[in-house]
């Protein structure tokens, strides 16, 4: 008999099982190849915008000497060299500088730090282009034209004066203003480089080199190579950090889509193998007859590899057309509508030869792995013992704790419930592992999506709101005077449009260490080790160096929840007792820990004079532990960062006070309207400086919600198509148990009554799979949230986030065996039973 034709009529005559498996198979080769073709997308998407925001740079090297930018001009690696000629700095008032600088044609390029709006870029040495903010701080008119006098001077890193000068410029530029820059309190000029070669009384003309590799992966081993084969100054190496971390092909961003990619495959296996499984069940009798006529096992090996064969040639490329079309539709209407045509375009340019290839080998080696055990088996089994279909002992365990508690649940349906459970282990075990795999997946891609991963590289930090007003600089930092008091924060709170004002205070204290306490190990110490050396004093026979710290005050203690490591519990008492949060460096640098004491001290400057005034000091405990401060001030800035509760600060210093405010409008606010306001509140208080940011907060936001919603996107496809995949193995379970229930409607059980025991064994069924996925799931999130502190492996969030993953399982779970139950108890029983 030709064995082909044997093959085509087993899966002709079993057309449900057979339509069963290629629709599994054709679902796992979409979820494999829209999972990958997405991923990749979101991938090549982020790296653009991070291009777009950061420039395309990959290193900076600062003051290269000349022999090693020969080098680094020369190395076959390097794809693109720009150098930069650092001139110095302005200081325009109220906390503001202005950076002076020439950058080659290369430098402007990848840098992404400016661009011109009007004019020209300087080619003469008396010529200057200068950004909107400068222009709008100084408030020129018509500025292109316009002759300006600026002074400046440059400081070597360790704060020492190099050199100063001053010159007389003519606008021949605007340039934009560059988002990051302006929310640290920086401007940017550039003049000609004829200038700046003429005026860097420095040794190394170029104070910085940036490039860009050939090859975009493994910046890390490249970066090394170079400081290995070349001996180049590490220290002086600064890496584009955001966008290295997106373009990176590191193994901690792949686990989230290695995971995702293992458990659809194992939710694959488990169901081709139970479909198969079960038709080789059906067929072992069939199997037995064959070879008692003289068929070898490898006969009916040939057999079971047709059929696999035909179902793979079959599915597999129907599940690739399907998944393509997936991927198609959301490009085009998803990710199309969030990002712009440009961004479609980008996405089709790129291949996805790799995703494809990708995908179809790893369907293929699911569907062999599925079918390998049920093939090796049945081509063995003795033919008397497939023809007797022996399938060996069923243990029900009739007493057990287990069982009476089932009963008294759900009376003798529970009881019945637990006893089908235990009559076929290997239902129950597919059942159990696929229902865990689907809640390890949702809950890995949870932890994924809130890990923070997503942000904007700290911008933040420096202008949280839409408008910041401050007064602090390098001077009023040290003074101890009232900037803005209530009245001033009630009148920006009464702007019509305002929506929210956090209201801060900001200030440099010192606190005294002994050099014996100093972690000889943390990077502090190793970078200023001779400047604490020199600055400490002997007292009561120890080394004692002074520490400066920021210390901001805060109000609203929501603000610190981002950046909390520890202390949680004493966060409501920071208002009311003498409670410090100090940052980690500090923590790890000087050994203190939470609940130590530590001594604050405030050396008061002179308002006119700026000379040292006098010093008041205060004891604190340390409440807990912070990552770093949850805003940053411009013009400022120390080794260390606290955070103490705006009373407290005031009895501390014995002045009622606050130094910046930061002012959120709503989005129907006319912001011209309240720019104007607070400029008005700003020139009234004689002090400070308003700082609008608001169309750099749109752009933010605007690119924060992108990113959302293409998570969203992800998550929502890959875990409906994840639920097609578990439905269908509850499916076939169902319809596999046809007889079992026509049985059950033989001795008298109803139809509701068969249902209500369906959904009890869905019940348990799903909680056992819970139990099992917990730990992995836990497991999983540690390796997702271990750079980010903040985040607790167990949270609320995550509480209420299994609760609802619990809730949803157990609905589709519930819809699901509803409707199968109602398509299987619509066949006759009676023609079921007679098949017995």
């Amino acid at each position: 008999m030709n064995l082909k034709k044997l093959a085509r009529k087993y899966m002709i005559g079993d057309k449900k099982n057979t339509l069963l498996i290629v629709i599994s198979i054709v679902i796992s080769t979409a979820l494999f190849l829209v999972m990958n073709i997405i991923s990749e997308d979101v991938r090549n998407l982020m790296i653009n915008q991070s291009k777009k925001e950061l420039g395309t740079k990959h290193v900076a090297y600062s003051e290269p000497p000349n022999e090693e930018l020969k080098y680094l001009e020369n190395n076959p690696d390097i794809k693109k060299i720009g150098k930069s000629i650092f001139l110095g700095l302005h200081e325009i008032g109220k906390g503001q500088i202005l950076q002076i600088l020439w950058d080659d044609k290369a430098t402007q390029e990848m840098s992404n730090s400016y661009t011109l709006k009007n004019g020209r870029f300087p080619a003469k040495e008396d010529e200057i282009a200068v950004d909107t903010w400068y222009i709008k701080q100084c408030k020129i008119k018509e500025p292109i034209g316009k002759k300006i006098k600026i002074d400046y001077i440059k400081q070597s890193k360790k704060g020492v004066n190099l050199y100063t000068n001053e010159k007389e410029f003519k606008i021949v530029g605007i340039l934009e203003s560059n988002p990051i820059l302006k929310a640290q309190g920086m401007s940017v000029a550039t003049i000609s480089k004829e200038y700046a070669m003429k005026n860097m009384h420095i040794k190394n003309k170029y104070d910085q080199v940036i490039f860009m590799f050939k090859k975009e992966l493994n910046i890390q081993k490249q970066i090394d190579k170079l400081v290995k084969d070349r001996k180049l100054n590490e220290d002086n190496i600064t890496l584009n950090r955001p966008l290295i971390l997106a373009m990176s092909d590191s193994l901690n961003l792949k686990i989230p889509y290695i995971l995702v990619n293992i458990v659809i495959a194992l939710a694959t296996i488990l169901l081709i193998y139970n479909i198969f499984y079960t038709l080789m069940l059906n067929r072992a009798k069939d199997f037995g007859i064959l070879k008692t006529l003289g068929f070898i096992p490898s006969d009916i090996s040939k057999i079971i590899v047709w059929e696999v064969f035909v179902y793979s040639i079959i599915s597999i490329p129907i599940g690739i057309i399907i998944g393509k079309l997936i991927v198609s539709l959301c490009s085009e209407y998803m990710i199309g509508a969030i990002y712009g045509i440009n961004y479609i375009n980008l996405i089709k340019d790129t291949s996805h030869m790799n995703a494809y290839i990708y995908s179809i080998l790893l369907s293929t080696l699911t569907i062999i792995i599925s079918v390998l055990k049920p093939l090796i088996e049945f081509s063995k089994t003795d033919p008397m013992t497939c023809i007797k279909k022996i399938e060996g002992e069923i243990v029900v365990r009739k007493k057990s704790s287990i069982n009476r508690l089932m009963t008294k649940l759900y009376n003798d349906y529970g009881n019945i419930a637990l006893k089908n459970i235990q009559r076929n282990q290997k239902r129950t075990n597919l059942l159990i592992v696929s229902i865990s795999l689907v809640f390890f997946l949702i809950l890995t891609v949870y932890s994924k999506a809130t890990s923070n991963f997503l942000n904007d590289g700290g911008l933040r930090l420096w202008i949280p709101g839409d408008f910041l007003i401050t007064n602090i600089d390098s001077s009023s930092i040290l003074q101890n005077t009232v900037s803005y008091d209530k009245k001033t924060l009630k009148e920006i709170e009464n702007i019509n449009g305002v929506k929210k004002v956090n209201a801060h205070r900001n200030k440099y204290f010192i606190t005294m260490n002994s050099i014996e306490n100093i972690n000889k190990k943390s990077k502090y110490w190793k970078e200023n080790k001779d400047v604490l050396k020199q600055n400490a004093h002997i007292e009561n026979g120890k080394k004692i160096m002074p520490s400066f710290i920021e210390v901001l005050g805060v109000e609203d203690n929501n603000i610190l929840k981002k950046v909390l490591i520890e202390g949680k519990g004493n966060l409501s008492k920071l208002e009311k007792e003498p409670y410090i949060l100090i940052d980690k460096k500090y923590s790890e640098s000087l050994n203190v820990k939470t609940g130590d004491k530590i001594n604050l001290n405030f050396n008061i400057s002179d308002t006119k004079t700026g000379n040292y005034k006098e010093t008041i000091s205060k004891e604190f405990i340390v409440g807990g532990i912070i990552t770093n401060l949850p805003i940053i001030s411009q013009g400022v800035g120390t080794s260390f960062g606290a955070v103490l509760h705006v009373n407290q600060m005031d009895k501390f210093t014995g002045v009622h006070s606050y130094e910046r405010f930061d002012v959120w409008t709503s989005k129907l606010a006319n912001n011209k309207y309240i720019e104007s306001e607070l400029n008005k509140i700003v020139d009234k208080s004689g002090k400070g400086l308003l700082t609008p940011y608001k169309e750099e907060a749109s752009g933010i936001e605007k690119s924060d919600n992108q990113k959302n919603m293409i998570v969203i996107i992800v998550i929502g496809i890959i875990v409906v198509l994840s639920m097609f995949n578990c439905c269908n193995i509850i499916v076939v379970s169902i319809k596999n148990r046809r007889r079992e229930f026509a049985l059950l409607r033989g001795i008298g059980i109803s139809k509701d009554e068969i249902k209500r025991i369906i959904k009890i064994e869905g019940i348990i069924y799903l909680f056992n799979g819970v139990i099992l996925a917990i730990i992995p799931s836990l497991i999983a999130r540690l390796i997702i949230i271990k750079d980010f502190e903040t985040i607790k492996l167990i949270n609320l969030k995550l509480i209420g986030a299994v609760i609802i993953i619990v809730v949803f399982l157990l609905i589709i779970i519930i819809m699901t065996i509803i409707k199968v139950l109602k398509n299987v108890q619509s066949e006759d029983f009676v023609e079921q039973i007679k098949t017995l």
